[in-house]
């Protein structure tokens, strides 16, 4: 893995934005950016990861309206703390029991031993931004991904 600075928005990496993705499911999503986060040595282990995602979704699923979907884990898989971004070609149904449609995913990713509420931290400063109409329609019409990592980044984390 890249060194990783120790700044505020280092959790926030060009390895892990993707745009105009063509996925219809949420598993398909949440298979693929924690596939993506293995390969860039945020996590350690596929299974152990996907699962605590997974459970979280269970619990309660994490599509929070304005086409944007937060799912997150805690897992002792993750190597340091991530947040990964997609945004899909086309909105889809996030969950059978929940009909928000989704387009713009973030995944959250922290280690079993974070200090504190780090997820927390992370789902409150990023949902502060995503309440800004003109932050949410960048995301949403941004073709280069280069930008569309510079507005992540900008997010005080």
């Amino acid at each position: 893995m890249e060194q990783t600075q120790e700044k505020g928005n280092s959790v926030i990496s060009d390895k892990l934005v993707f745009i105009d993705e063509e996925f219809s499911t949420k598993n398909e999503v949440i298979e693929f950016i924690v596939n993506q986060a293995e390969k860039s040595g945020y996590i350690s282990d596929f299974k152990d990861f996907y699962a605590s995602v997974q459970k979280r979704e269970e619990e309660v699923p994490t599509a929070i309206g304005y086409q944007i979907a937060i799912p997150h884990g805690k897992s002792e898989a993750v190597n340091h703390p991530f947040i990964a971004f997609i945004r899909t070609k086309d909105e889809f149904q996030w969950s059978a029991d929940n009909e928000e449609m989704v387009r713009l995913v973030f995944l959250i990713g922290v280690p079993q031993e974070s200090p504190g509420k780090l997820h927390l931290k992370f789902i409150s400063q990023l949902s502060k931004k995503l309440l800004d109409d003109e932050f949410r329609e960048n995301l949403l019409s941004q073709n280069d991904k280069t930008k569309v990592f510079e507005q992540l980044s900008s997010i005080e984390i």
